[in-house]
C-alpha cells in the first residue's frame, strides 16, 4: 500500500502546511513572508482562518486566504468555496487577496468549481491551481490514491448499484427512500448510502417528492470506470456445432430453459433495443447453469474456454436482472446494464454500446 493511502485524518494538518509552502516555493519570484494558522480573520471577527499566508510577488504583496477540507467533493467545495469569498470580505485593508483550497483529492469536477469562482485549489495527489497577479500555476496528476476511491467502490458495490438501476430507469423522477429501498430490493441503509454519495458528487439533488439524478451521464461513467465483469460473473462459452442466427439460438434457449427463463444481455440485446452492429454471439444471465448434456442435446453446442457463440452468465448478484424488459418476446436487462456489459466486451460492443447510449429511448428516456 502506498504511503498516501494510509494517512489519517490526523495527518492532513501537517501534510496541508508541506504542501502549501512547497506550491509557493515552485515559483522562484515569489517569497513567502509569513504563514499562520487558526488566526483570526480580522481584529473585530470571531471567524479564524485554516490558514494565513502573507506573500510578495514582485514588487506586490498578496494575502492568501487557505481553506482546507477533508474531503473534495463537489458539494464540499462548493460550501468552502463560498467560505473563502466571505471570509475574504472580511480581511482587513486593501491589499490584494486570493483564496486557496486544500483537500486530499480534488477532482475536476470540483477543480472547475474552483476556477469558475477564482479560487486557487491543491491537493496532495499533485493536483494544483493558482492564478493571481502574475502568477500562474497549474497542475494535473493521474487518479487519487485516497479514502474517495473507497467510496466511488462502495458506491459502486452491488448493494448500491441496485439503487442505481432504479434510479436511472427513466423517465427520470424523485424517489422517496423507502420506496427506492423496496423497489431496488435493499435496505433502507443501502439507499441511505448511495444517496448520500450521490448528493455529495452534486450527481442528484433533493427534489419535491424525494431524490432526484440530475445527471445521469456522470453517474453512468463513473460506473462504468468502476464496474469489473470478471468480478462479478461467473461465465460459461459454447461452440455450437450448427451455424445459424442468433435470434434462432435465443429462441431455442429459452425453450431449452423455460422453467428458469434466461436474460438476455450484451450484442444480442444491445441490437433488439437499438440495432447497430450484428450480433454474433448470444449472451445470457442465467439463476444457474444447466447440465452440460442439455446443452449438447438441445443446442448442439459444446462448451470451449473462449471464443464461444453462446455465453451463459451466472450473475454474483442478482441485481443486475432488476429492472429488466421484454423485447419482441425476449427478456433482456435493463439498457443501463446492456451498456455496462457491452462497453468493453470487444466484437464492437463499444460501438453498440454508444449507439445505445445516444438513442433518445435510452433507459426510457433522459430528457
Amino acid at each position: 500500500m502506498k504511503m498516501a493511502e494510509k494517512l489519517k485524518v490526523c495527518d492532513f494538518d501537517q501534510q496541508f502546511e508541506q504542501l502549501l509552502r512547497e506550491l509557493l516555493g515552485r515559483v522562484p519570484s515569489l517569497k513567502l513572508v509569513s504563514l499562520k494558522r487558526g488566526v483570526k480573520i480580522s481584529p473585530g471577527s470571531s471567524e479564524r482562518a485554516d490558514h494565513l499566508a502573507q506573500v510578495r510577488a514582485g514588487n506586490r504583496k498578496w494575502t492568501l486566504l487557505v481553506e482546507e477540507k477533508r474531503l473534495g467533493q463537489p458539494r464540499e467545495v462548493r460550501s468552502a468555496v463560498l467560505q473563502l469569498e466571505h471570509q475574504l470580505k472580511q480581511l482587513p485593508g486593501n491589499a490584494p487577496r486570493y483564496g486557496v483550497l486544500l483537500a486530499p483529492f480534488i477532482s475536476e469536477e470540483s477543480a472547475k468549481l474552483c476556477t469558475e469562482a477564482g479560487v486557487g485549489y491543491a491537493d496532495l495527489a499533485g493536483n494544483a491551481r493558482l492564478a493571481f497577479g502574475q502568477l500562474f500555476i497549474e497542475t494535473r496528476a493521474a487518479g487519487n490514491p485516497f479514502h474517495e476511491k473507497r467510496e466511488v467502490r462502495s458506491l459502486f458495490a452491488p448493494r448500491a448499484t441496485r439503487v442505481l438501476r432504479v434510479l436511472l430507469q427513466g423517465s427520470l423522477r424523485p424517489w422517496r427512500v423507502t420506496e427506492l429501498a423496496e423497489s431496488a430490493r435493499v435496505s433502507l441503509g443501502w439507499v441511505s448510502a448511495a444517496r448520500q454519495q450521490l448528493l455529495a458528487r452534486e450527481w442528484a439533488a433533493e427534489a419535491p417528492g424525494g431524490l432526484l439524478v440530475t445527471k445521469p451521464g456522470a453517474v453512468l461513467d463513473a460506473w462504468a470506470k468502476a464496474d469489473d465483469w470478471e468480478k462479478r460473473t461467473s461465465v460459461r462459452e459454447y461452440s455450437l456445432l450448427l451455424s445459424g442466427s442468433p435470434l434462432h439460438l435465443a429462441e431455442k434457449l429459452q425453450k431449452t430453459l423455460k422453467k428458469e427463463q434466461p436474460v438476455f444481455t450484451q450484442w444480442f440485446a444491445g441490437s433488439l433495443r437499438h440495432p447497430h452492429t450484428t450480433p454474433t454471439v448470444v449472451t445470457a444471465y442465467v439463476e444457474k447453469f444447466p447440465d452440460e448434456s442439455v446443452i449438447e442435446e438441445k443446442l448442439l453446442a459444446r462448451r470451449v474456454s473462449a471464443n464461444g457463440g453462446l455465453r451463459l452468465v451466472l450473475p454474483k448478484d442478482e441485481g443486475v436482472l432488476n429492472p429488466s424488459q421484454t423485447v419482441r418476446g425476449f427478456k433482456l436487462v435493463s439498457d443501463v446494464q446492456i451498456y455496462l456489459d457491452l462497453i468493453r466486451a470487444g466484437l464492437r460492443g463499444e460501438e453498440q454500446a454508444a449507439e445505445l447510449r445516444k438513442w433518445p429511448d435510452f433507459a426510457g428516456g433522459w430528457v
